[in-house]
């Protein structure tokens, strides 16, 4: 009586009793290049978010490009094809806001315009009026969990697919 028995699920140890996380986790394992060939910039002042960001994206087969700073990452949106941005809103001097708003008035954008995350410490409470008025396209709080992220990428790219079969 009492005793709960465990197994091993990819390197994770659950509980038998744990349904819902078995559940996720066998999602997790079947859906693991859900993102392949997706390039996705990541803009973020913080080398451990980036590092965070990077490892998540490439467990689900998608590409990170990084950048440090909202003038790198500009750069970066213009020398690569990337499919969906994640901008952090609080960086030194270019906060991610008025970064997206140089980003979407680059001629590249302008042709092919691509979604803008907001990617925050910031409730989305906090930012929901701001994300509003700069045309931001979604939000992944911070810390994120694998899940928030995978589910508002797929999100944005299955209202893509939608938006291209019109």
């Amino acid at each position: 009586m009492g005793a709960k028995s465990y197994f091993l699920l990819d390197d994770k140890i659950l509980p038998m009793d744990a349904e819902e996380q078995v559940k996720a986790t066998a999602q997790e394992v079947a859906e693991g290049d859900i993102l392949a060939g997706k390039k996705i910039l990541v803009i973020d002042d913080n080398p451990i978010n980036l590092i965070v960001a990077e490892k998540t994206l490439k467990k689900f087969g998608g590409k990170s490009i990084k950048a440090l700073s909202a003038k790198e990452g500009i750069q970066k949106f213009i020398a690569n094809s990337v499919d969906i941005v994640l901008m952090d809103l609080h960086m030194p001097s270019i906060d991610g806001f008025e970064a997206t708003a140089m980003l979407r008035e680059t001629k590249k954008f302008k042709s092919d315009p691509i979604k803008i995350l907001a990617y925050t410490t910031y409730s989305h409470d906090e930012v929901k009026d701001k994300m509003t008025e700069f045309k931001m396209d979604g939000y992944i709080g911070k810390p994120f969990t694998q899940d928030q992220v995978l589910e508002t990428i797929i999100k944005l790219l299955a209202l893509d697919d939608t938006s291209e079969a019109k």
